[in-house]
């Protein structure tokens, strides 16, 4: 066999070899729409925690709209998720040299500190979460 013929055999193998998966979590891309008390949220951040070992991660949310693309996403599995919203009213703390703001947070706990949400991240894709949080 030629060096030649040779070389035409194996450098597809090497290149199969060299070009591994680039995603080995299977990350999937999430998106949703969160509500409090039937209106959209306006601004807050929505975070997914795994309930088991893994990557976790978050977005923004705006005019109730957050996205997580599949290059940030999750893995499948099932995850907490927690939701936090500022209010734009809040209390002046004056601390040496400075004066800060302190929002209150719009969100109960239930939904962030000690959140009861749930969300399960399928590997199928249409990862979509739709909440309509009550303040009350």
């Amino acid at each position: 066999m030629t060096q030649r013929a040779l070389c035409l055999i194996l450098l597809p193998l090497l290149m199969a070899l060299g070009c591994g998966d680039s995603d080995p979590l299977n990350r999937q891309a999430v998106s949703g729409k969160i509500m409090l008390d039937g209106e959209l949220l306006a601004d807050g951040t929505v975070e997914f925690t795994p309930v088991d070992n893994g990557a976790s991660s978050g977005a923004t949310v705006k005019v109730g709209v957050f996205t997580i693309p599949q290059e940030k996403g999750l893995p499948p599995g099932n995850y907490v998720v927690r939701i936090s919203a500022a209010s734009s009213s809040g209390v002046t703390a004056e601390l040496p040299g400075e004066s800060n703001q302190i929002s209150a947070e719009l969100i109960p706990e239930k939904y962030n500190t000690k959140s009861e949400l749930s969300f399960h991240v399928d590997e199928k894709g249409n990862n979509v979460l739709e909440l309509d949080l009550k303040s009350k």
